[in-house]
């Protein structure tokens, strides 16, 4: 079951890419019959399957020369962040389902990459996710290149050298891992398991965590690795914007929750304080950023980098309750963000390139669309019943009981993310509207885009209002990493645990 989940798409792309070349219909039909598929199996686990710990492993001798497996497994961490990537390629699809023409192409890149996707977050073999984690790359690279703005090449160029950068090293250190343990244990092998029940200790551990840390930080993206972002997000079409910023940046935080914590908790303990700081310094950045900003588009960037350095927060405080948050903020934040990119799409389809100059007023032309992007910002700011709350609540109440200050200066962030929301809504929908805009015949939310709204309400709304269900799925995962930060603090850690 999990080797179709990662390689159906990449056998329908291959069909799609090499049958559908003068058909883009078919291709777009063919894509979409894929994705609803690769969703309807991933919701029969949902529904028959009680995830406790890791369960449907399946493990093969890839290389066994070198100790390389393909040994793939699901937890409820990882069919979590499943669920939601197939919900948000759905949804990427319906908003590029008028932008694309060339959907030959676009719909196998896009499948693509939702096979890497899927298998960096099944891979247990750090060897075969380093393999799925380069797959994600090479396709979004094109999507970002041939769909998009005036400088989406400039913007893909500058996304895929910092990736590779990042790739590059994380590939070091994964081989750096492999001799240490190996010299150490006798050992050797990629296996997270064995990795993780001999945790890598000693002066090499921080150097080597660096790698990977760096790498998983550029995509989430975390500060100050976020550079890359706001172009990124800006000038790529909306589609490829939503899957880069709602599904592939999740990859990143799964990384750090994954392998990091496991695998090296010496490093990762004396590096908290600090993962905290960027965490906290990065959000209230990036929020204040948002606020400075004339266009739609660059608000949406600077929030979702906001929230995503969140999760670093809470990542780094290592608690139960942050990290339980900090996977309902990756679900709740990917479902907002698709929402935001998906109205940017819509104001797009009508002639608006999302600079608040050009709007105004809008609600009275186009009420429908205000009133879903007044729903996706009331979520995204945190309303209570909504999915961004649940997460917010649970990552800073276990933040704030490891690092006060650096939880206090988070959570300034979301109060400024109330007031540059209110404000791009205001600039955006409400006020005069110009003779122009309101002269033209506009048409509000068409059949797709209600099932589009539709996608994203309901989302946010389970998620807030049933948090329970997910906390459940994925309680048995994060007790067992909380558990491995169980360790003794030494007297000078101790007194700046109280300090902070």
């Amino acid at each position: 079951m999990l080797s179709l989940l990662i390689f159906l798409p990449m056998v329908a792309a291959l069909l799609i890419g090499s049958s559908c070349r003068k058909l883009p219909f078919i291709a777009r039909s063919m894509t979409l019959t894929t994705l609803i598929i690769e969703s309807m199996l991933v919701a029969w686990i949902f529904i028959t399957h009680q995830v406790h710990g890791f369960s449907m492993t399946e493990s093969l001798n890839w290389i066994p020369d070198f100790g390389i497996k393909y040994l793939v497994s699901m937890d409820g961490i990882s069919l979590s962040l499943i669920g939601l990537t197939c919900t948000l390629f759905i949804v990427a699809l319906l908003v590029a389902w008028h932008q694309v023409n060339r959907w030959q192409a676009f719909g196998p890149l896009m499948l693509l990459t939702l096979s890497g996707i899927m298998g960096a977050f099944l891979a247990l073999d750090l060897m075969l996710f380093y393999v799925f984690w380069e797959l994600m790359l090479i396709p979004i690279y094109f999507m970002l290149s041939f769909w998009g703005g005036k400088d989406t090449k400039q913007a893909a160029l500058k996304f895929v050298l910092v990736t590779i950068t990042g790739s590059l090293l994380m590939l070091v250190s994964l081989v750096a891992l492999y001799i240490i343990n190996g010299n150490k244990t006798g050992v050797w092998t990629f296996d997270y398991f064995y990795l993780a029940s001999h945790p890598i200790t000693g002066e090499l551990a921080i150097p080597v965590v660096c790698g990977f840390l760096i790498a998983f930080l550029i995509k989430i993206p975390g500060f100050p690795f976020h550079f890359w972002a706001p172009d990124t997000y800006r000038e790529g079409a909306p589609a490829v914007s939503l899957l880069l910023s709602g599904v592939m940046a999740n990859v990143g935080a799964y990384g750090i929750l994954r392998f990091c914590l496991a695998i090296f908790p010496e490093a990762m303990h004396q590096m908290m304080y600090i993962g905290m700081a960027l965490g906290a310094i990065g959000s209230l950045y990036a929020a204040l950023l948002a606020f400075r900003q004339k266009d739609l588009r660059n608000v949406i960037a600077y929030s979702s980098i906001s929230h995503m350095n969140l999760v670093v927060l809470a990542i780094f405080a290592w608690q139960l309750q942050a990290l339980n948050g900090a996977v309902i903020q990756l679900i709740a934040h990917g479902l907002s963000v698709a929402g935001l990119f998906a109205v940017v799409r819509m104001l797009q389809a009508r002639g608006f390139s999302g600079k608040f100059d050009e709007m105004g007023g809008l609600y009275k032309v186009l009420p429908g669309i205000g009133v879903l992007l007044l729903f996706i910002v009331a979520a995204s700011v945190g309303i209570p019943g909504l999915g961004n709350f649940a997460g917010e609540i649970l990552l800073l109440a276990g933040s704030f009981s490891v690092s006060p200050l650096w939880t206090s200066l988070a959570a300034f962030s979301i109060v400024l993310g109330v007031v540059y929301f209110l404000r791009a809504y205001g600039l955006a929908f409400l006020g005069p509207i110009s003779d122009d805009n309101e002269q033209r015949k506009l048409i509000d939310l068409t059949a797709r885009e209600k099932l589009t709204a539709s996608i994203i309400v309901i989302g946010l709304f389970w998620v807030g209002l049933e948090p329970n269900y997910l906390l459940q799925l994925m309680m048995s995962s994060t007790k067992t990493l909380a558990s491995i930060h169980s360790g003794s603090y030494s007297l000078i850690e101790g007194v700046i645990n109280v300090i902070l």
